[in-house]
């Protein structure tokens, strides 16, 4: 027999506080946690109806990624006022707050929404931070934008979803300890992204694409970035080479997209196939890679990755985007032909 709906028609017994770019799930999970209720029961106690399901087709989704929550207006109301949270603050720090989208006006709508797959990646924060904030070691997912993915205290950084034929990768983090130039590539980010805001995003994206174009394609002379996965992950480097692509391209990424938004001048022009280019010198010199001079390894569309000039840097230091992290974008690592082998389900022994 289902339990009765609990009276949540008084304020919360305990304030639960989101975390900046938390998901809707994660936030109403955690709130009906610590009220020692179900998310059905916290929304029923609320008045609010049930939401659609929408299932997550295919096996492309990990263990970060989940369907979210997206709530109408009437339902981000009642939770507003249940946990007495003003919806500013809530949507200043749940990216996908608003994101529902509402049809009549809120006093015509029934309190009610949608569970669908997130339209963005979603990763878990540094699990060190989380229990510091929040007391729990719950893992929280949030949409955390590519210059938040590294944390320079707990030197983590955060994957994001990677499954093997549908069965989730059971690693959420890289561990940084024995790789500083990551942490050092981080915070040269976070001076790029201060200066130059948008524009350093757009660097940062077309860097990435060069920089995991060449990690796949590298020479056997490349020892930089196998030996900096073996840093990262001991036990399989090759498989940590491709789980966390990301990180070990990053001090590459980011010097690479220095030059990108502090040099309009160095914008790609077209030269016929096999011909080098003097970005190429360039960027092989600041990068220490002499290959790089090569132009075979360098598309034949660069003018598409370096086609653009940096408007003007900016002063918005409180610039904040929810963006997908390009290099994450669109593709899962099929890590069997690396050798990763999933764990297997526990037997039941009889």
């Amino acid at each position: 027999m289902p339990r009765p709906l609990p009276d949540l028609t008084h304020q919360a017994l305990r304030r639960i506080r989101p975390l900046a770019f938390e998901t809707n799930a994660s936030f109403i999970e955690r709130l009906a946690g610590a009220h020692h209720l179900t998310t059905s029961e916290l929304l029923g106690g609320l008045r609010i109806h049930p939401p659609k399901v929408h299932p997550v087709q295919g096996g492309d989704y990990g263990p970060h990624a989940r369907s979210e929550l997206y709530l109408n207006a009437g339902a981000r109301a009642r939770i507003s006022q249940y946990t007495s949270i003003p919806d500013a603050h809530l949507t200043h720090a749940l990216p996908c707050w608003k994101d529902h989208r509402d049809r009549g006006s809120a006093a015509e709508t029934r309190p009610g929404g949608a569970m669908r797959p997130s339209s963005l990646p979603a990763v878990i924060g540094c699990p060190h931070c989380t229990v510091a904030r929040t007391g729990q070691a719950q893992p929280v997912p949030r949409y955390l934008p590519h210059h938040h993915l590294v944390c320079t205290r707990h030197r983590t950084w955060a994957l994001g979803p990677h499954t093997l034929n549908g069965v989730p990768v059971p690693h959420t983090h890289a561990l940084l300890h024995k790789t500083p130039e990551i942490v050092r590539a981080h915070h040269a980010h976070l001076r790029l992204t201060r200066r130059w805001g948008p524009d350093a995003d757009d660097a940062v994206a077309q860097a990435a694409h060069l920089t995991e174009r060449w990690r796949r394609r590298a020479p056997k002379s490349e020892r930089i970035w196998p030996d900096r996965a073996h840093l990262i992950g001991s036990e399989n480097a090759s498989m940590w080479e491709a789980l966390a692509r990301e990180a070990i391209t990053y001090p590459e990424t980011i010097t690479l997209a220095g030059l990108l938004v502090r040099r309009p001048s160095t914008r790609y022009h077209q030269t016929r196939p096999g011909q080098s280019h003097p970005l190429h010198t360039t960027i092989a010199r600041l990068l220490n890679r002499r290959w790089l001079q090569n132009p075979a390894h360098y598309p034949e569309d660069l003018a598409r990755y370096i086609q653009y000039a940096p408007r003007h840097p900016t002063n918005d230091t409180a610039y904040r985007h929810h963006t997908k992290p390009t290099s994450r974008e669109g593709h899962t690592v099929e890590l069997t032909q690396l050798g990763y082998q999933p764990p297997r389900p526990p037997t039941n022994n009889q």
